[in-house]
């Protein structure tokens, strides 16, 4: 049996990973309203599509791009 503060110290950690996963996914998506709203583009609507789908929304965006 692990011991209760190592499952707290594992919980802490998989906590921070996933609250910065999440901070980091806005810092791209804000990035990505940005470029697009300087460009001309469809703003909200790349910012919404960032959101939701992440990593892969990211990718599509930058191929997508004017």
């Amino acid at each position: 049996m692990v011991p209760l503060q190592f499952e707290f110290l594992a919980f802490g950690i998989w906590l921070a990973v996933v609250i910065g996963l999440i901070i980091l996914d806005i810092v791209i998506a804000v990035w990505v309203y940005r470029d697009a709203k300087r460009r001309g583009m469809e703003a909200a609507l790349w910012l919404l599509i960032v959101l939701l789908t992440g990593l892969i929304g990211l990718i599509i965006y930058l191929i997508v791009r004017e």
